[in-house]
């Protein structure tokens, strides 16, 4: 009974002290906030903060989109980011922000000489009230096509959602949830700012204008833009499609008068081919001349 007591307390001492060492042994890299939002042209400051090195080295990279740069490399200011951006243990720190700043920021530590490593990840957010936005309306459009309006922004960080008016009363996203939109068939994109009718219906006839907001500043409209539904021009069409024919068929009548008259047949101006007969001299007298060859062309 002592022996097997004495190999459990053994047991128990070497596993404190394999717990001992791996925590000692082990680095962490952290963050106090995951994502920062900051008025344009206001300072900012990224924290990372990490333990477990005896030696760091810290970078930072960020990311926007496709575009990946460097802002911090072996704990120094890279020269594209110096004069806006302080390096400090515990971070890094923006001067004034731009709108061109919102992106992703990664923090990386190494240890010099080693292998240990760890990084955390830091969203910047510039907020950016949107600007006026615009909007593409056809003036007109047939009655049972799909058509599409357009409403765009450029500015506004983060992007904004999109709304759209007609005759300046708010559309619904769901039509056949309102009295006053029912008779329409629509669709609304609020992300992407596309108002999609499909299909077009005589209703549609009216002033269109789209609004833009994502929680900063104040919400932008667009100009009014006035769109007539219009019905299929039958008569056009076929009189278009008459004009057609006709012109076909003096085209068709023309060429065929043409060939009639021998216009297009090809006539030689006297003779192309040219034949030579040629005849032997014959035997003649001193002081007689006699024609010895003929060319008849």
């Amino acid at each position: 009974m002592a022996e097997r007591a004495g190999q459990r307390h053994l047991l128990l001492f070497l596993t404190a002290a394999t717990l001992c060492c791996s925590a000692v042994g082990a680095v962490t890299v952290y963050t106090s906030q995951q994502q920062v939002k900051v008025d344009e042209n206001q300072p900012a400051t990224l924290t990372c903060h990490y333990a477990g090195f005896s030696s760091p080295r810290v970078e930072w990279k960020f990311v926007r989109g496709s575009t990946t740069s460097l802002v911090c490399y072996d704990s120094k200011i890279t020269a594209s980011y110096e004069g806006r951006v302080v390096f400090s243990q515990s971070g890094i720190s923006f001067r004034s922000v731009t709108r061109k700043d919102t992106g992703m920021y990664t923090c990386m530590v190494t240890e010099n000489g080693g292998t240990e490593y760890g990084e955390i990840t830091v969203e910047l957010l510039v907020l950016v009230p949107p600007s006026k936005p615009t909007v593409s309306v056809p003036s007109s459009a047939t009655i049972g096509n799909r058509v599409v309006l357009t409403c765009s922004e450029e500015d506004g960080s983060p992007p904004p959602q999109y709304e759209w008016f007609k005759d300046g009363i708010l559309m619904p996203l769901e039509p056949k949830n309102s009295r006053a939109f029912i008779n329409s068939s629509y669709t609304i994109d609020t992300k992407t700012g596309e108002l999609v009718f499909d299909p077009l219906s005589a209703v549609d006839t009216g002033d269109y204008s789209c609004q833009v907001s994502n929680g900063v500043g104040i919400a932008k409209s667009s100009e009014a833009v006035r769109m007539e539904a219009v019905e299929l021009n039958v008569g056009g069409i076929v009189a278009a499609v008459i004009v057609t024919l006709l012109l076909l068929g003096l085209l068709i009548f023309g060429i065929w008068f043409a060939y009639s008259r021998g216009y297009f047949t090809r006539t030689s101006k006297g003779s192309t081919n040219k034949k030579v007969i040629y005849s032997q001299p014959s035997a003649r007298s001193d002081g007689e001349f006699r024609q010895t060859s003929s060319f008849l062309v």
